[in-house]
């Protein structure tokens, strides 16, 4: 009894001087670190998409070090180092590489993952139709009598070549409606619009010209109106074919999107309106208030956001 009560008190004097031990006794961990901010790094097959990557470290004197960036496939991306460690990318061909942020020492690194995307053929084209201007990069056609814009701008404001022309006729009259709408198109865009009274004009539309016949294209259409029951129906034909509706009664979030259209043989893509077969308002009113074209490689993410 006598010796477990004896092996019990050294234990509590073992515990209780091991408690004591001050926290500079603790076992030290590495402080020293570089970091890519993101997992995943996309870039895009032309210099304008080229990505400029800025990595954090634990202190001023590491990012002042010599740091060395490279890639698993070389084929891929090209890489420009600058002197403040900061990596400019430059897509090449698309596919999926690893990046590596070393030390000079080797004794740290980090990894992302990089993947490349084909760049899009073109640029995203934005159309507003009625008599409302709307700031750039929008192309105006102002009036349905105007008949057709030649030479229509992409989002950087640079000439495509490419026209588009009134197919049938447009009611003449003038609707300017307060619209708003969560999309981030402009007021101007969303606040005007081309129409027709469906029980007397049962399509209308517009034929685009000039097109790269190895593209493809593909159309985004905003639409609405203050009233209620309405639809419309978008009908995309070149050499394929392809059609979308959209409610557009008070349609404050909706668009309609028809996808990877092919230029006929002359260069041409047509577009038909129409009423859906779901509308029912009295008149089967179908109208148009805004238009983006864009290439099969290119997404476009909402509320749009114009710089």
């Amino acid at each position: 009894m006598k010796s477990f009560k004896y092996i019990f008190y050294i234990l509590l004097i073992v515990l209780g001087i091991s408690s004591c031990k001050s926290d500079n006794d603790m076992p030290e961990f590495p402080t020293k670190y570089a970091r890519i901010i993101q997992k995943t790094i996309t870039v895009k097959t032309a210099e304008r998409y080229n990505v400029t990557i800025h990595p954090i470290f634990d202190s001023e004197e590491t990012a002042k070090e010599k740091f060395v960036w490279s890639v698993s496939d070389e084929s891929l991306v090209s890489l420009h180092t600058h002197s403040d460690n900061s990596l400019t990318i430059k897509g090449l061909v698309p596919g999926q590489t690893t990046l590596k942020l070393e030390s000079e020492d080797g004794k740290l690194q980090y990894y992302s993952t990089v993947n490349v995307m084909k760049s899009p053929d073109f640029e995203p084209i934005f159309i507003d139709f009625g008599p409302i201007i709307s700031p750039s990069p929008f192309n105006n056609f102002q009036k349905p009598s105007d008949k057709k814009l030649e030479n229509l701008i992409n989002k950087y404001g640079e000439d495509t070549g490419y026209s588009i022309e009134i197919a049938g006729s447009f009611n003449d009259f003038e609707i300017i409606r307060n619209i708003p709408n969560t999309l981030g198109f402009p007021s101007e865009a969303s606040n005007d619009m081309f129409f027709n009274d469906g029980i007397n004009v049962s399509s209308a539309g517009f034929t685009l010209s000039a097109l790269n016949k190895d593209f493809k294209y593909s159309f985004i259409f905003y639409s609405a109106i203050d009233d209620n029951n309405t639809e419309n129906e978008y009908i995309v034909e070149g050499l394929n074919r392809s059609s979308a509706t959209l409610s557009t009664a008070h349609n404050q979030s909706g668009v309609a999107t028809v996808k990877n259209i092919i230029p006929d043989d002359d260069g041409k893509i047509h577009i038909t309106l129409q009423a859906g077969p779901n509308n029912t308002q009295w008149a089967r009113f179908y109208n148009i208030n805004a238009m983006i074209i864009i290439s099969e490689y290119d997404e476009l993410a909402f509320p749009l956001k114009f710089e």
